[in-house]
């Protein structure tokens, strides 16, 4: 347990320096086409997962392969974070799957809900844009950095009592709901801003100016 691990998707909008980022991961695994970029960014990975309908470089004989039916009932992304949990990673890094196809991201945000339970940090990344799961009951400190918005959805009907601190816009003791964004596009005023909400699923997003 306590192993990273960084999940290469097939589709990466703001592309930032991954050769670099994967030296601080134990696990490397690449959903299909995301073994494309890979190979452009010189990283080996430790399994290449998917139905590999989307991949364009020739199929790896040294690196294991798990394929799947294109006819399944789960995306790439939900069963590579499945195997990455089986290898024991407790900090999951999805390098992509942000932007590009709509109903991809949304496909992505829904996992991140489904698994940040399982493990001590599930981030979707890329090179202007983070999003995860913010636990309730738990104040949460985000450090400070220059040139990044930072806003707050309610994947739940509520979020409350929401308070954050250290930020332009602050509240204690407030209501976010699922149909009212008031929570977007804040920025930092401190070293760190702390989040916290006794109730509900909070969804983070770190964007780039």
């Amino acid at each position: 347990m306590n192993k990273r691990a960084a999940i290469i998707t097939s589709y990466i909008d703001t592309p930032f320096d991954m050769r670099e980022a994967s030296k601080d991961m134990d696990i490397i695994i690449c959903t299909d086409g995301g073994y494309d970029i890979a190979v452009k960014y010189g990283i080996k990975p430790d399994c290449l997962l998917g139905d590999l309908d989307s991949i364009k470089a020739p199929v790896p004989e040294d690196i294991p392969v798990i394929k799947f039916d294109p006819v399944k009932d789960y995306t790439d992304l939900h069963l590579a974070i499945e195997e990455t949990l089986k290898l024991g990673a407790s900090h999951i890094e999805i390098w992509g799957g942000i932007g590009g196809r709509f109903d991809h991201t949304m496909a992505n945000i829904q996992l991140l809900t489904a698994f940040y339970k399982k493990c001590d940090r599930l981030i979707l990344k890329d090179g202007a844009n983070e999003a995860m799961i913010l636990a309730s009951g738990v104040k949460h400190t985000i450090s400070a950095r220059d040139g990044w918005y930072l806003s707050l959805f309610s994947l739940s009907d509520t979020c409350k009592p929401l308070e954050i601190l250290g930020t332009k816009y602050q509240v204690t003791d407030f209501t976010l709901t699922r149909d009212y964004p008031i929570a977007v596009s804040n920025e930092f005023a401190s070293e760190n801003a702390t989040i916290k909400t006794d109730s509900g699923t909070l969804l983070l997003v770190l964007s780039k100016m």
